[in-house]
């Protein structure tokens, strides 16, 4: 039940019609009404101190609930910058294009991303315009989004222990629909793979670990999106018209040719070029 708030001024008046109802005129009437109206305020004091800390109670409550409903701030991931130049490692990883290129074009990649596989063409099209003068390097980032991405990345990596990782690399991107265990089997067979020593590769941790390093690096870098290229160091995200691509290849390529006139051998360009790059976006 709530309790109702009395006001003092009306608490006395009610109080005097109460106990004084006509005129008295002894002492003993009036001490007694002075003792019920100082009893009576003494009350609504009480009262007034228990709502007083009824209220900084509830101020406490609605302000540490509004402290666990306010939304954390988390610092957006930052972006590569595309004036800088990223020290982008290029080792073992499925390459088109001899290590003396003058241009290294790194790209991170998707078997299951729609625009991973439009950037196919544009990557042949650079190929067939540069030729050896440009290095094609492949590095896996299967977005968790895409149930089959990784699984498809696997499979291609069990290709390149036989030598074959473009051919599956196309396979892969044609049938990009169709991501199955038994067509990786199947594809692998086709294109002429040991599939037994395929099978067995599938099922290697040390497949997925390398693919996991791989999508760690690249978001180390900033680049968590799908296709992103790293030309030379510089960054160049999505798939953008040919010409973009071909401009920033030429100014590259414009760097890489000053180097060698320097004395600088060909297969140590890129080397050279990223040597101070930046590690982190």
């Amino acid at each position: 039940m709530r309790r109702r708030f009395v006001p003092l001024a009306w608490a006395s008046s009610l109080l005097l019609t109460t106990v004084m109802p006509g005129c008295q005129g002894s002492a003993g009437a009036f001490a007694s009404m002075q003792q019920s109206q100082a009893s009576l305020a003494d009350n609504q004091a009480e009262i007034l101190r228990q709502l007083g800390a009824l209220g900084d109670r509830l101020d406490g409550i609605q302000a540490a609930g509004s402290a666990r409903a306010a939304p954390s701030k988390k610092a957006r991931p930052r972006k590569p910058d595309p004036a800088a130049t990223y020290r982008v490692p290029v080792a073992d990883e499925p390459a088109m294009g001899p290590a003396a290129a003058k241009v290294t074009l790194v790209q991170w990649s998707d078997f299951q991303c729609p625009h991973c596989s439009r950037a196919v063409s544009r990557v042949e099209q650079l190929r067939d315009k540069y030729g050896d003068d440009l290095r094609i390097v492949f590095k896996h980032n299967p977005l968790g989004f895409h149930a089959r991405a990784m699984p498809a990345a696997i499979a291609a990596e069990a290709a390149h222990r036989q030598g074959k990782f473009w051919p599956m690399h196309d396979k892969l991107f044609a049938h990009a629909k169709e991501l199955t265990d038994d067509n990786f089997v199947a594809w692998a067979g086709e294109l002429g793979l040991d599939v037994e020593q395929f099978r067995r590769d599938l099922a290697d941790p040390a497949l997925a670990r390398r693919i996991k390093e791989q999508q760690q690096q690249s978001r180390s870098l900033g680049a968590g999106g799908t296709p992103a290229f790293f030309i030379n160091g510089r960054f160049l995200a999505g798939v953008q018209p040919v010409e973009v691509f071909e401009a920033l290849i030429d100014e590259e390529m414009n760097k890489a040719e000053a180097l060698v006139a320097k004395g600088t051998a060909p297969e140590r360009v890129y080397a050279t070029v990223i040597a101070a790059g930046k590690t982190r976006a």
